[in-house]
């Protein structure tokens, strides 16, 4: 069965990732989706103060390598390399997906929601694979994932 990914990513950059400004997601740590049971079908947690699985983006690729490889394959400028190096502390193991297809869900999943059906759910600080019920019910709610 193929494993969903909930990113947790802040509200001022899930504005620029569905106003197609920002291209590339970086994380210090994420498991390879390439050739993995990993789908590269993204789906997005807003959290704090919106707490809410709000829609989804495909990786349409996705790097881990070295900090001056990825800024080569990303096609970074220098101001860029310099705010994106501030938070990749390990250069010798950086990750990037390049964000496709964001869709925006008529029916997000709230957190107070999300704990009263699915008691437990923590949406995590970086990532976390998503439950398989909780992806059927963003399905079920939405007609997509």
């Amino acid at each position: 069965m193929e494993k969903y990914i909930l990113l947790s990513i802040k509200p001022r950059i899930v504005k620029e990732i569905v106003s197609g400004e920002k291209k590339f997601e970086f994380r210090k740590k994420f498991p390879d989706i390439n050739g993995s049971k990993i789908s590269h079908k993204i789906i997005i947690y807003c959290s704090k103060p919106t707490m809410q699985i709000i829609g989804s983006f495909v990786a349409k690729s996705y790097y881990h390598v070295d900090f001056e490889s990825l800024m080569e394959k990303v096609n970074a400028t220098e101001e860029y390399k310099l705010r994106i190096g501030g938070y990749l502390e390990d250069k010798s193991s950086c990750h990037a997906m390049e964000i496709s297809d964001v869709k925006l869900y008529k029916s997000p999943l709230s957190l107070s929601y999300l704990r009263r059906e699915f008691p437990g759910f923590c949406p995590g600080q970086s990532y976390r694979y998503l439950n398989p019920l909780i992806k059927d019910r963003i399905h079920s709610l939405n007609n997509e994932i």
